[in-house]
């Protein structure tokens, strides 16, 4: 029904946040004290749990996302009422045949339904090119094309192929940014797939290939027709494609957003649909780096991101435990 908040309210709520972001620094005594990190980092996720948190931070939180793109050259209000209005957005009745998994149903993104709703998918893309704009501040609004662009030159160089007329599916893919990259990239493959859990995210990215020329040069990310590609409305665990018949799988930017269970039966249903001799592309953030490393050393900055990432925790222990390369959701890919 709404919570009234004051701004007494609202302060007492960043001291108590400030308040246990200095229980976390390690020259605290709490810090330092057995499991006392766990119980601060705990009550930490409780403050961020509270309803003044979701009622007053995560809109002020949204408003300067916004206001940064915007400052950054992406148009993002213009942008979603532009996508807003290539509607009408309605989901299909076959949608329902879908099982949705108990994981995918948490808030996320700061949008309590997570990834299925309307507002998380209009807002999925522009989301993206302002992300790419604030933290690769030296290309502007092109930002996303330098971070997504290395992650390609990575994947050449390390061998990554599809053959002539070859079978392309992206798990994970959303609305399809990472889809028809895939598919510009490699104009040999004979189709491209992209398969997601949110028939809201698939809806905008259907709407978006059918646009016409005119309208496409209005989008914040490149688009270009491409009869090659669809897009499936299927769990990435549970495809439904037919076992080795899939010469390439990508996972971009997925697996900080599973817990690792799901990880596991991801890689599990890569492992079936790929021919022998196959690749299975990953592309993801690597919190071994300098800067992911800084990033997880704030105990604050790193709980607020968590509270829209519910699985980047447990993302960046399993990524940064040792031995990784022999464990892990992975483990046995290479097998058979």
């Amino acid at each position: 029904q709404g919570v009234r908040v004051n701004a007494a309210a609202v302060l007492g709520m960043l001291a108590l946040l400030v308040t246990l972001q200095s229980l976390l620094r390690p020259s605290s005594g709490l810090a330092m004290r057995g499991g006392g990190i766990d119980i601060g980092r705990a009550l930490l996720d409780a403050a961020l749990s509270s309803p003044l948190y979701k009622a007053v931070l995560v809109p002020q939180a949204q408003r300067t996302m916004v206001e940064t793109a915007e400052r950054n050259g992406v148009p993002w209000r213009d942008a979603l009422d532009w996508i807003k209005a290539r509607g009408p957005w309605r989901l299909s009745e076959d949608d329902s045949a879908v099982a949705i998994p108990e994981y995918y149903r948490r808030p996320f993104h700061a949008y309590e339904q997570g990834n299925l709703c309307w507002d998380a998918a209009w807002e999925g893309e522009i989301a993206s090119r302002a992300v790419g704009a604030r933290n690769f501040p030296e290309f502007g609004e092109r930002g996303e094309e330098a971070f997504r662009g290395a992650f390609d030159e990575a994947l050449a160089s390390l061998g990554a192929e599809c053959p002539a007329g070859g079978s392309l599916v992206d798990l994970g893919c959303g609305s399809g940014i990472s889809t028809r990259r895939l598919a510009a990239a490699h104009p040999q493959a004979g189709s491209v797939v992209g398969v997601d859990l949110s028939p809201h995210f698939l809806a905008v990215g259907r709407r978006l290939l059918e646009l016409e020329e005119e309208e496409r040069r209005r989008w914040v990310q490149p688009l270009e027709p491409d009869g090659r590609i669809s897009l499936l409305h299927a769990d990435a665990a549970a495809t439904g494609l037919a076992a080795c018949s899939v010469d390439v799988v990508q996972l971009s930017l997925v697996m900080h957003e599973l817990p690792p269970a799901a990880a596991g039966d991801i890689f599990a249903e890569a492992h079936r649909i790929l021919r022998p001799g196959g690749q299975l592309w990953v592309t993801e953030m690597d919190f071994a780096t300098e800067g992911f490393s800084k990033l997880r050393s704030n105990p604050l900055l790193f709980s607020l991101i968590r509270s829209t990432e519910p699985y980047l925790d447990a993302y960046a222990d399993w990524q940064t435990a040792e031995g990784v390369p022999g464990g892990g959701p992975a483990a046995g890919l290479a097998q058979g």
